[in-house]
């Protein structure tokens, strides 16, 4: 998949102007080998679609572009107005330095190789609103329903976007999946990431409450949420059951990491106290052999929902 792609790594890398670094590859490498190879798999197996070569490129493209775009959104020097082009009108020759012409390379190839390139732009459009909107999580003034509607937009209008790499139309019922597959995605990736955003000053779910159940309930509502979509959907119910087996051992990870959290109230008077906690009790290895047991447990739970 990333073979795909290398040349124009390469290339970029040896035109770089000092704009692009070895975090940005590792990005791009990630990104565009994980949504394909998992994700894109797997939803192509929910719908019984082969992947082909073209759609393959598609959303590897897409999905790389995935941190470059986010760090469009970290340099202070960038308007809205000057990003929200560059989506609009992907030219190479518009990009002031080697990490937006490789943003934009990648993009465009996303675009061609793709049958829904307006579709591509819109949710790219979705996708760019929600970067804007999750600015403001760096503010006090946000309550719990706005940091939620932020974090679900921003999550959920990506997966969408990816999904645009593969051919058919996208109805109704793939989408709102698609959708609340790419929210919890966020979410939990927020959990995952409590300790860096409490310490950047930046409100998630995570890191502005002071109950892990509250968190929790949450986060399990959009579990079962999920699955009930999943079960909605118009496939064969032994392709929703692999589907739904899938799902559960990505997003119940968050549930382990919520289970550590939960043991670091018993010393804080029950309440999470975000920055009552190290960066060792915060982070949450889920190398360790006992948590990766605890996910497939949580999994199988789920699964049977």
């Amino acid at each position: 998949m990333v073979d795909m792609i290398t040349p124009i790594l390469e290339l970029a890398k040896s035109t770089n102007d000092g704009t692009i670094d070895d975090e940005d590859i590792k990005k791009i490498k990630l990104y565009g080998m994980a949504i394909p190879a998992v994700l894109g798999e797997a939803y192509c197996a929910f719908r019984n679609v082969p992947m082909n070569e073209t759609e393959r490129l598609s959303i590897t493209c897409l999905a790389a572009i995935t941190g470059l775009f986010d760090d469009l959104f970290d340099r202070k020097n960038l308007s809205e107005e000057y990003i929200k082009n560059l989506l609009d009108f992907p030219e190479e020759s518009k990009a002031n330095n080697s990490n937006e012409k490789l943003l934009v390379k990648l993009y465009q190839l996303g675009l061609e190789n793709s049958d829904k390139q307006l579709n591509i732009k819109n949710y790219a459009q979705k996708v760019y609103e929600a970067q804007i909107a999750s600015l403001k999580q760096q503010q006090s003034s946000l309550n719990i329903k706005e940091i939620e509607q932020i974090t679900f937009d921003k999550g959920g209008f990506s997966m969408p976007l990816y999904r645009c790499g593969l051919a058919g139309e996208i109805d109704a019922n793939d989408y709102e999946l698609l959708f609340n597959l790419g929210a919890i995605g966020q979410f939990e990736n927020d959990i995952f990431d409590t300790f860096k955003d409490a310490q950047d000053g930046i409100q998630t779910l995570s890191t502005v409450t002071n109950s892990v159940e509250e968190i929790r309930d949450r986060y399990e509502k959009q579990i079962v949420k999920v699955f009930k979509l999943i079960e909605n959907s118009n496939y064969p119910k032994p392709q929703q059951a692999r589907f739904k087996r899938f799902t559960a051992l990505v997003v119940c990870s968050a549930l382990v990491c919520l289970d550590q959290f939960s043991k670091l109230c018993q010393r804080t008077n029950a309440e999470f106290r975000v920055n009552d906690y190290s960066r060792k009790e915060l982070i949450c290895d889920m190398q360790n052999p006992l948590k990766i047991l605890k996910t497939l447990h949580y999994a199988a739970i789920f699964a049977k929902i």
